[in-house]
């Protein structure tokens, strides 16, 4: 094709075909930047929905970060752990489900950690009455585990507080990836006030 061109042409021909090169590596780049900008935000635990009805809670105007709550419609606790995690600034995400237990197998959850509710946030799932503190450092550490769970309803942690009775003392477990668990923190529940 270049054949008998002088130097000078092939020298042009080559540049062009250069320039063209660098402009759609620009046009890729941009193309890329964009859709990155537009793309519709992912769901915090592995960008998939495990489906639901969905409502944003009423105090849920904050800017925290996402909390998306999976619950059952009757369980009363869970929606009063969700209205405590965005009474803190988180924006809760209240999913109703008619089967939990299909959600905590599909994510990993071990059956002996289950309680009521199953949440995730940030990467990780938060399963049961965990606290808002335990939640933050979970944030702000960023360990390399799969979640943290408060198994079983223990009263007087988030949600499950009850009037003039002690709260039980309980422990927030670390869950690794391979579902070994260890104390993440331990709290004693409180009581309501009448």
């Amino acid at each position: 094709m270049t054949r008998g061109w002088s130097r000078a042409k092939k020298l042009k021909f080559y540049n062009a075909g250069v320039n063209c090169k660098k402009h759609s590596m620009k046009v890729f780049i941009l193309a890329l930047l964009g859709s990155l900008l537009f793309a519709a935000p992912v769901e915090s635990h592995g960008n998939h929905d495990h489906g639901g009805s969905k409502q944003v809670l009423p105090e849920t105007n904050n800017t925290g970060p996402k909390v998306h709550l999976y619950r059952e419609a009757t369980c009363g606790c869970c929606t009063k752990w969700g209205t405590i995690m965005a009474k803190n600034g988180y924006q809760v995400i209240d999913k109703v489900m008619d089967d939990l237990s299909s959600l905590k197998t599909t994510e990993g959850i071990p059956g002996e950690l289950a309680s009521c509710h199953t949440a995730f946030v940030g990467g990780y799932f938060i399963e049961g009455h965990v606290p808002v503190a335990s939640i933050n450092r979970l944030l702000d550490e960023m360990p390399d585990i799969a979640g943290l769970a408060v198994p079983g309803m223990p009263l007087g942690s988030p949600g499950m507080e009850v009037p003039n009775s002690p709260g039980d003392a309980y422990a927030v477990l670390a869950v690794s990836t391979d579902g070994s668990t260890s104390i993440y923190d331990s709290y004693q529940g409180s009581s309501l006030k009448p």
